[in-house]
C-alpha cells in the first residue's frame, strides 16, 4: 500500500511563519498529512480544503488549527495570509504546562469547528503577535523562550475564543486523560479491532463509562469513533493506493470485501470504486 505524503515545511525548526499563498507547496491540493501543527490565517481569498476528509470554508479572518497527522487537502484558489508552523517539542511543553486545553476547543481533534471567526480587533491580536514571533526569529540570537511564550499565548487566545464560539461541555482532566490514551490505541489498533469492548478491556474501563466520555467529548459513541477513523482510512487508501479494493478491504481488517463495500456505501452514499473515480473538492 502507497502511504499517504507527509508535507514537510518545519525542516527540523522549533517554529516557522510563512505567507499563506495558492504556490506554497505542490502537495496542498493533494491529500497529504503535515509533520507539524499548524495555524492557517487567510486574510483574502475564499475557497475550500479538506479535514480528515471534513469540507470547511476558507475565508478571510477565519483562523484554523491543523493537528499533525490530520489528513489536509486544500483547493487551488489565490489567498493571502500567514501560516505558523510548530513541531512536537512544542506543543508538548505547551500542554505539559496547560494541562487544562488538553482535548480543548481548537486542540479537540473531533471537535466539528476545527475554527474560530475573529472580528477586526481579535484579528489585529493575532497578527501582532504575528509579528512579535516574526521579529524575534529574525533576531541575531533568537530566545526560544520568547517565541514560546508568544505561541503559547496564540494558542490560549484562540482557545478562549473558540470555547465561546462553540461552547460544550467540558471533561474533567482524569476523564479527559482517559480519552487521550483512548486515542492513541485507538490510532494503533484501528485497523485489527473494530469492536468497542476490545477498547474498554485494554484501558481496564467499564463500556458504558467509556462510551459516555466518548459521546461527552465528541458526539459519538466509541463505535462510531472506530468506523469514522476505518472510513477516513478507506478514502486515503482508495485515492492513494494502487492496491485493488479487495487488497484495501484486507489491509483494514475486514475479511470480507463484499461487506467493505456495504460498510463504505453505508458510511458515504458510494461505492469504493465509485470514490475512486471522484475528485474530493
Amino acid at each position: 500500500m502507497n502511504k499517504l505524503p507527509v508535507q514537510e515545511l518545519l525542516h527540523g525548526e522549533y517554529l516557522h511563519i510563512a505567507r499563506l499563498h495558492k504556490d506554497l507547496n505542490d502537495l496542498s491540493a493533494v491529500p497529504h498529512r503535515h509533520d507539524h501543527y499548524e495555524f492557517i490565517l487567510p486574510l483574502k481569498g475564499s475557497g475550500k480544503h479538506l479535514i480528515d476528509y471534513k469540507p470547511f470554508d476558507i475565508q478571510p479572518n477565519r483562523l484554523y488549527f491543523i493537528q499533525k497527522g490530520q489528513v489536509h487537502i486544500i483547493e487551488n484558489f489565490e489567498r493571502e495570509g500567514w501560516l505558523v508552523f510548530f513541531g512536537e517539542e512544542l506543543y508538548s511543553t505547551f500542554l505539559k504546562i496547560h494541562k487544562q486545553e488538553s482535548e480543548k476547543g481548537l486542540l479537540d481533534s473531533y471537535s466539528p469547528f476545527p475554527y474560530i471567526d475573529l472580528d477586526e480587533n481579535q484579528l489585529q491580536k493575532f497578527i501582532h503577535l504575528i509579528e512579535q514571533i516574526n521579529e524575534e526569529l529574525k533576531a541575531e540570537k533568537q530566545d526560544l523562550n520568547i517565541i514560546f511564550h508568544y505561541v503559547s499565548l496564540f494558542i490560549l487566545q484562540a482557545n478562549k475564543i473558540q470555547v465561546n464560539q462553540h461552547p460544550k461541555e467540558q471533561l474533567d482532566l482524569a476523564n479527559r486523560k482517559i480519552f487521550q490514551e483512548l486515542k492513541q490505541l485507538l490510532e494503533v489498533k484501528y485497523k485489527s479491532e473494530h469492536l468497542a469492548s476490545y477498547y474498554a478491556e485494554k484501558l481496564n474501563i467499564d463500556g458504558k463509562k467509556l462510551n459516555a466520555i466518548c459521546r461527552k467529548t465528541t458526539g459519538s459513541t466509541l463505535f462510531e469513533l472506530i468506523q469514522e477513523r476505518l472510513i477516513t482510512e478507506s478514502k486515503i487508501e482508495l485515492q492513494t493506493s494502487t492496491g485493488s479494493i479487495k487488497e484495501i478491504s484486507y489491509e483494514l481488517g475486514f475479511n470480507d470485501p463484499a461487506f467493505f463495500g456495504r460498510f463504505f456505501k453505508r458510511h458515504t452514499g458510494i461505492t469504493p470504486a465509485e470514490f475512486r473515480k471522484k475528485r474530493m473538492i
